[in-house]
């Protein structure tokens, strides 16, 4: 018994020694270029677009604002004293949550929010996922409880994942999809591959592409393409930046709809709008922005996000990732107080759709400023 507890302790010392090793050397580290990807077969919509950035390492970089994770940072923050943390406790802000069966089980087009990032786009006979995560992953505290939509859910065509953080790409929820809908197929960002196969048991459901680049679908009404985001990725200790993160556009007739994930604010926002100019609903990132010396690289800010749709020239913001997990310093109720006076000091108000959770927008509707 005696051996047994040693070699265990052994064991977790050589541990705690890799990982501290791991994390201070990735804080000595830098990101270099080396080369670019693309997807291969897959047509790239930018006129001179090289490809993808990768660094000396392998790993993706964002174009404009190369950027690696910094362990001391984190650290930093985690031990800084929260100076919301007074307002955060007495705010009692909550999003309402809606019923969402009828329009789940209907078969009008439209997009619904399903909470944070998770979103079901109906558009043209194909049912449409954005970052679903649905329950409780691991890792992260939940603010706003909200029942699972899966079982009201009939068809799942597409599962679109922006990127590879816990809140956003969801093991046991693509698994409970994959169960119940094997057809679905999954796009996502290049170097995805290995956890989608895995979790979908399926190597030809899963479709990846650089930035810029065109998913091939094969449905004649439908387009879904892949741009860049200001952001990065890591689900272990050692896979930081090796699956490519963005945005999406889905374009289908007269609506489109741009789908941001995660991203701190930059040029994309005005190259995607230069590329399409015809954006009907802006789904932004108004949440996880204080500290903003942590958190603006990756994270707009409520004022930033009013900024970027100013950018895209897109017809409606639609707000999301925010009050839903408790993610960063600010008070669940401070992004859309803070959306809406941007909004107002920017002229837009009229021009933002604030959605309860399981809220949605009919595309047929006559009245865009109203849901049905």
């Amino acid at each position: 018994m005696k051996k047994w507890f040693l070699r265990a302790g052994v064991v977790l010392l050589v541990f705690l020694t890799v990982l501290v090793a791991a994390a201070f050397w990735s804080d000595s580290d830098t990101t270099m270029f080396s080369r670019t990807v693309t997807g291969d077969g897959l047509e790239t919509i930018k006129t001179g677009w090289p490809g993808v950035p990768i660094d000396q390492r392998g790993r993706f970089m964002n174009h404009e604002h190369p950027f690696l994770p910094k362990t001391r940072d984190l650290l930093k923050w985690q031990l800084s004293a929260n100076p919301f943390a007074e307002e955060k406790a007495a705010d009692s802000f909550r999003p309402k949550v809606m019923d969402p069966e009828a329009f789940l089980t209907g078969g009008g087009d439209g997009l619904i929010w399903l909470g944070h990032a998770s979103f079901f786009i109906r558009l043209k006979g194909k049912d449409i996922l954005l970052d679903p995560v649905f329950g409780e992953p691991p890792f992260i505290s939940r603010v706003t409880p909200v029942a699972s939509p899966l079982d009201l859910l009939t068809n799942v065509d597409y599962v679109l994942l922006s990127h590879d953080h816990r809140d956003h790409t969801d093991e046991n929820t693509l698994r409970a999809i994959a169960a119940r809908f094997p057809n679905a197929k999954y796009l996502a960002g290049l170097g995805s591959e290995d956890i989608l196969t895995e979790w979908t048991a399926s190597t030809d459901q899963v479709v990846t592409a650089g930035w810029f680049q065109k998913f091939n679908i094969g449905h004649p009404d439908i387009e879904i393409f892949f741009l860049p985001v200001r952001h990065w990725s890591r689900r272990g200790l050692f896979d930081t930046n090796k699956r490519l993160w963005g945005g999406y556009v889905i374009r289908s007739g007269d609506i489109s709809i741009y789908f941001g994930g995660d991203s701190g604010y930059g040029r994309h926002y005005r190259e995607t709008g230069e590329l399409f100019p015809d954006i009907d609903y802006f789904l932004i990132a108004i949440g996880a922005y204080e500290p903003r010396w942590f958190m603006e690289p990756n994270h707009t800010s409520p004022a930033d996000a009013v900024q970027a749709f100013q950018d895209i020239g897109a017809r409606w913001l639609v707000p999301m990732h925010y009050a839903t997990f408790d993610l960063s310093d600010e008070p669940p109720g401070a992004p859309l107080r803070e959306l809406s006076a941007a909004a107002e000091s920017s002229g837009i108000s009229d021009k933002v759709r604030i959605l309860a959770i399981n809220e949605h927008i009919g595309f047929g509707d006559s009245d865009q400023n109203g849901s049905d």
